[in-house]
């Protein structure tokens, strides 16, 4: 099966930019000298520099967790991490691609891997964790149905060995009646879907046993769970390949759905049903950039109707 990033658009592993950042700004500084604030400078510099609050608290925490070995091991009396304020970044207003992006992006060349996650994320709409999440179970191609049952969450490690990661990947159910939801397939993704399943067969005759026993649609070339910052970093080297940048996550293809869907017209409840939200008002206040303007849309309709001039 092909690789989740594609040879052509695959760059060499780098550290996380959090690492190189704080290294560049805290590692002049010996730890036990180091003050809350100092961590607080370098956090109100990355507010400065225009980043995102998740981004200043994913430093932060990879801050707090480097001081909390050094707590352990006895080199520190306490995790000036901790102590120090986090100060509110900018946020990154999510974006929704054009239907001449989509045409761009679903034409540029794409892995059956990818061709079936761009194309199940944008025309069925679901989260990232609901995407990770599915199994071929829960596709039913005779009756032409997506069952959207799980997510694929993180769940944190307590005392992991020395090297191994911090969070296990789990499939937990969704919590909620409105997220737990039937989507009738698009032809689009049916067939996408279809060859994936054949594309798989191959990894899966040749690993036997040594396949993931998860049954995942959208895992790795050995069946397992893919972690959210991999998939994130191929979706990102796949947008720009299509020529549409690099500035791109993989929940804006949920954004990309509501949008679609509402510049067709098609009433803000099927909307928030397909998207599996409790009520409408949940989808107008988390994707108000996206829902189409209707009262402005109907002053349209009325000026070509009765024209733009006095009566």
């Amino acid at each position: 099966m092909a690789r989740l990033i594609p040879a052509e658009i695959e760059t060499p592993r780098r550290a996380p930019p959090n690492r190189e950042r704080i290294i560049a700004g805290l590692g002049k500084t010996r730890l036990a000298k180091l003050t809350p604030g100092d961590v607080e400078r370098f956090l109100n510099g990355m507010a400065r520099e225009g980043l995102s609050s998740r981004a200043i608290g994913g430093a932060k925490g990879l801050l707090v967790g480097a001081i909390r070995r050094a707590e352990r091991d006895g080199k520190v009396g306490r995790n000036v991490a901790m102590l120090a304020d986090t100060p509110r970044g900018t946020r990154k207003e999510s974006s929704a691609m054009t239907l001449d992006q989509i045409r761009a992006l679903f034409g540029s060349g794409l892995t059956p891997w990818w061709r079936a996650y761009l194309m199940t994320g944008i025309l069925c709409g679901l989260r990232p964790g609901e995407l990770a999440g599915l199994t071929w179970d829960d596709v039913d191609f005779g009756d032409g149905v997506l069952r959207v049952r799980h997510s694929l969450k993180e769940i944190p490690v307590e005392n992991p060995p020395a090297g191994q990661p911090k969070t296990a990947l789990r499939l937990e159910a969704l919590k909620t009646e409105h997220s737990r939801r039937t989507l009738q397939l698009p032809a689009k993704v049916g067939d996408a879907l279809r060859a994936l399943r054949a594309a798989q067969a191959a990894d899966r005759l040749r690993l036997g046993r040594r396949y993931g026993a998860m049954n995942l649609i959208f895992g790795g070339s050995a069946g397992q769970p893919l972690r959210r910052q991999e998939i994130a970093r191929g979706f990102k080297q796949a947008c720009q390949k299509a020529g549409l940048g690099s500035d791109w996550h993989p929940h804006e293809q949920r954004h990309t759905f509501v949008s679609v869907l509402s510049d067709a017209g098609v009433d803000i409840e099927l909307i928030a049903d397909a998207a599996g939200h409790i009520n409408s008002n949940i989808t107008r206040g988390v994707y108000r950039h996206q829902i189409a303007d209707k009262v402005a849309r109907a002053a349209t309709v009325m000026d070509q109707v009765f024209g733009t001039g006095s009566a």
